[in-house]
């Protein structure tokens, strides 16, 4: 089926600004830094989206989709829950690539920007973050129930502590400039699965 001008035209916006929404954030990405990028007039640009809140919502959910994509990809590598918990452990290893593609980590960067500018897309971020939380939890619940994680508490809430090292790993590597981080938080969440969960 062929796509009209103006989806390409829409596609081709969130291709450009998605990323310059995740490297500067909601508030340090102005409007001439997008009109720049896109190299579309302010009206051109609302004439796609109603304003810069919606056109931010739009960006995130494009960053988010492919994000969301290598995550659960991740999540259903391999025969077991333990080797698919590993296989997402191995892509946060490389998770400076996949940011570097997107502009910068679209949940970290927008996150704590968004809470108090746009509120539509903070719940977004929210959710997005709930719901890579929920794909951890069920494997972790698969895990136990086939007896190969001896864990005692629920599954979701071992999920919500993995995930808050695996964000705290991206969010110091930000920070610092430097992927160690990426690859100290892995490798201690390697050591906690096969002493921990597997106890």
């Amino acid at each position: 089926m062929q796509i009209s001008k103006s989806l390409k035209t829409k596609q081709f916006i969130l291709e450009t600004v998605a990323p310059l929404f995740n490297k500067y954030g909601y508030h340090g990405t102005s409007l001439s830094v997008i009109t720049e990028a896109t190299g579309l007039t302010k009206g051109a640009l609302y004439g796609n989206f109603e304003n810069k809140e919606e056109l931010a919502l739009s960006a995130f959910e494009y960053s988010k989709n492919i994000l969301l994509k290598h995550i659960i990809n991740a999540l259903q590598e391999g025969e077991t829950s333990m080797s698919r918990m590993f296989s997402l452990i191995n892509f946060y290893k490389s998770y400076n690539l996949i940011i570097e593609e997107l502009g910068g980590c679209p949940i970290v960067s927008a996150g704590a920007d968004a809470k108090h500018n746009n509120f539509a897309l903070s719940q977004a971020i929210k959710e997005v973050h709930h719901s890579i939380e929920g794909h951890i939890a069920h494997v972790i619940e698969q895990g136990q129930i086939k007896g190969e994680f001896k864990l005692k508490l629920p599954a979701m809430q071992y999920a919500k502590q993995f995930y808050t090292i695996l964000n705290g790993g991206v969010i110091s590597s930000i920070i610092t400039s430097d992927s160690k981080y990426f690859k100290n938080s892995a490798q201690y969440l390697e050591y906690l699965i096969q002493t921990e969960f597997a106890k």
